[in-house]
């Protein structure tokens, strides 16, 4: 009879706990993690610093303190955002890389935080962390002229470029992401450009809009406003398929060029981060995801989608990613010895 007794109990106890461990928030996309944004633990106790490897201002940053602000609510305790910028990112990356593997540093950072390795600046990528998981996609990389440049759309581009080598300049900053676009460019369109390091995106967006440089590739959200006086001329969007946000650019390959360089954001830890700090943070990006108010924030900010992807599927996604930047690491390689 005790023993009945007790197996009902352990029964009833564990049909509990099944049903907590599945309550979790449903996804915006990508497969669930399973679990819940308060699992059966001590972590967190203390604070957890998010390093962003570049600088304030930019939207890296400024998705980072949106992911913060919400996951704050998630997990109970503070998320300081903390800028360590340098050497296209490498600095803060590294912090976080050689930090103490307990759950309470973790990195905030995109797609850039590849081009190391494939720069061969350092030896290791993604797989020497512990992604908790991807959050946002970003699929509003244009490529964008000024008014005055001679050129409207992306087949007329191709051409005056053809037509005049080596002199239509792309604005650009050596050793990042805009370097291995335009490195790209010139290699799926058979041109060759005049490939000019000035600065991130304001020295970019300034350089065109005083007619300084002629096409550069940057975030849609920074000139909008640009492209909605006609300043500013989209030739194409970076991205499998148009983003329905601003339905009327084309994409490029709709126009034959064969180019597709989204980001993707994402939270990592040291490689020796426990399960239980990993997968805890990954339910609470998880929540965020499908909270409607994030995802108005990110979709009214910089025309962000979020979704949520666990750490075996962003893991994954990551590493498909990387193939398709490998095709370019020559071209990169070589521009950058």
């Amino acid at each position: 009879m005790k023993n009945k007794t007790l197996k009902a109990i352990l029964g009833t106890t564990m049909a509990a706990l099944l049903l907590a461990g599945c309550s979790g928030g449903s996804s915006s996309g990508g497969s669930s993690s399973g679990g819940s944004t308060a699992p059966e633990s001590s972590y967190p106790e203390g604070d957890i610093q998010m390093v962003v490897p570049v600088g304030a201002g930019g939207d890296t940053d400024a998705n980072a303190r949106l992911l913060a602000q919400y996951a704050e609510k998630e997990l109970g305790v503070a998320i300081p955002v903390v800028n360590v910028k340098g050497s296209s990112g490498t600095v803060g990356m590294e912090q976080v890389r050689t930090g103490e593997a307990d759950g309470y540093q973790a990195l905030f950072f995109h797609t850039e935080a590849m081009l190391p390795k494939i720069a061969g600046i350092y030896d290791y990528n993604l797989d020497d962390f512990r992604l908790a998981g991807v959050c946002l996609q970003a699929n509003t990389t244009l490529l964008i002229t000024h008014n005055d440049s001679g050129f409207t759309t992306l087949q007329e581009f191709i051409d005056a470029a053809k037509a005049d080598p080596g002199n239509i300049e792309y604005g650009m900053a050596v050793g990042g992401y805009p370097q291995l676009v335009g490195l790209a460019l010139e290699k799926e369109a058979g041109i060759d450009l005049n490939l000019v390091d000035i600065g991130g995106n304001a020295d970019k967006i300034a350089a065109l809009a005083g007619h300084n440089t002629d096409i550069i590739n940057v975030e849609y959200a920074l000139v909008k406003d640009y492209i909605a006086t006609g300043e500013f001329i989209p030739l194409a969007l970076l991205s499998a398929e148009r983003n329905p946000l601003f339905n009327e650019i084309p994409t490029a390959k709709e126009q034959g060029l064969n180019m597709e360089f989204g980001k993707f954001f994402f939270v990592a830890f040291p490689k020796d981060t426990p399960d239980d700090a990993v997968n805890t943070f990954s339910a609470a990006m998880k929540a965020v995801v499908a909270n409607p108010d994030f995802v108005k924030a990110a979709q009214d900010s910089y025309a962000l989608t979020p979704v949520y992807m666990d750490p075996a599927e962003a893991t994954t996604y990551a590493k498909q990613v990387e193939e398709n930047l490998l095709k370019y690491a020559d071209l990169f390689t070589a521009a950058n010895n």
